[in-house]
């Protein structure tokens, strides 16, 4: 079973999105991970963001929906998804 700790909650700039991260540790026998989900305009949650063995989460909001994780640019309105 895995372990999900929230890291962050990060809100664009109109306000539409809201992300929360988090971090995900499946045990001893597995890396760290972050995951991102957003909860959009339309009331629908995402898993948008899931970095293997990755602790941490710089965020930066480029604009009202194009976001910066670990310098991973994703443009929300595009659907845009980041899996590593």
């Amino acid at each position: 079973m895995f372990a999900r700790d929230t890291i962050a909650t990060t809100h664009s700039p109109n306000g539409d999105y809201s992300i929360k991260l988090y971090t995900e540790n499946g045990g001893a026998a597995s890396s760290i991970n972050v995951i991102g989900i957003v909860d959009g305009p339309l009331w629908f949650r995402k898993n948008i963001y899931d970095d293997r063995n990755m602790h941490k989460a710089d965020v930066e909001w480029l604009n009202d929906h194009t976001i910066s994780i670990n310098n991973h640019v994703l443009d929300l309105e595009r659907g845009e998804t980041f899996s590593e």
